[in-house]
């Protein structure tokens, strides 16, 4: 571990006095204590978001505060994970190769559809099924995740901390390829499929119209409040399960091939549909769409090519043994 050098008596830049506690110069507001990595006392520079030599984080996408020593997520915006505990925990863990947190979602037995009686034909019958415990990502990729592995930003709104978009079924698969390749099989990511999505969204299978609740201004970016554009995921209010941004903002891409009566064919478990040549399932709604459309119960598809700036992604995960 490196130890930073003790502060200077005078301001390096100005020559200002200055106190053994300060952190920058009050006169040209030079930093005078130097800034290491969180986890490995690596030196930082002022603008670096990752380390380079541990690649932990140093700066919250989220709310842009530097992180504590001994952290690897914002104690501000996210249950801590102490540096030393690389293994997953029982509720949310981070992975290292591009930063994504996931939460675990407990599994159980709820009705999926359209609960309220305000959709289409498509959210029925509302059904009871069960599913397994899953992990989860606490928000869909951003383009700075994306990055990590990928060579390109699609996205229309680009800024590291906003939804990677543009993204077509097959583009994500490729991304999700070399994720689970960099973990060499210690961890399983994927889409989410149709049921897990809903049930996630609605903070485990409650009754709630939208992923957090009945009050739509509160918990998402669609059409009435996004002024145009997408926004930083994490800036809404969360669902129950801790989960940001599963109404509006962006569409998210899901596991199942897309069918109208797919209600009617689910299995009693864990269900997933798969079809030769069909288009695929979306979810969650977007910045340019009305409140109806970032419902829970929502779904709608597209072709596996088909890309557009109101259509992103999120991952789930599994481990191997458990």
């Amino acid at each position: 571990m490196m130890i930073p050098p003790a502060p200077p008596s005078h301001c390096p830049n100005c020559n200002e006095p200055v106190q053994a506690t300060w952190r920058i110069c009050p006169v040209c507001e030079t930093r005078l204590i130097e800034l290491t990595c969180p986890v490995c006392g690596q030196p930082v520079k002022e603008n670096w978001k990752r380390c380079p030599e541990c690649e932990a984080l140093v700066l919250c996408s989220i709310c842009r505060r530097r992180l504590p020593k001994g952290h690897r997520t914002c104690p501000h915006c996210a249950p801590t994970v102490p540096a030393v505990d690389e293994e997953p925990s029982p509720s949310t863990w981070t992975e290292l190769v591009c930063g994504i947190e996931v939460v675990l979602a407990p599994g159980g037995r709820f009705k999926m559809g359209d609960t309220f009686d305000q959709g289409s034909d498509n959210e029925k019958p509302v059904h009871e099924i069960g599913l397994d415990p899953f992990y989860i990502g606490r928000c869909c990729v951003t383009q700075a995740q994306w990055l990590r592995l990928m060579t390109e930003n699609p996205s229309h709104f680009q800024e590291p901390d906003r939804p990677v978009e543009q993204v077509s079924w097959d583009d994500v698969m490729q991304f999700i390829a070399r994720l689970n390749a960099a973990h060499r099989g210690s961890h399983l990511f994927d889409l989410p499929t149709e049921a897990q999505w809903e049930y996630a969204a609605r903070s485990g299978g409650r009754q709630e119209l939208y992923a957090g609740g009945n009050d739509i201004q509160s918990v998402a970016w669609y059409e009435g409040n996004s002024q145009g554009h997408t926004h930083p995921v994490g800036t809404r209010a969360p669902n129950g399960l801790g989960l940001w941004d599963m109404s509006g903002n962006v569409w998210e891409w899901c596991r199942d091939s897309y069918a109208a009566d797919a209600y009617s064919r689910h299995a009693a478990h864990n269900p997933l549909v798969e079809l030769p040549d069909a288009d695929r399932v979306i979810r969650g709604g977007s910045w340019h769409l009305d409140a109806w459309s970032a419902r829970c119960a929502r779904r709608f598809s597209c072709a596996a090519d088909f890309l557009g700036p109101g259509l992103g992604f999120r991952l789930t995960c599994k481990i191997p043994g458990n």
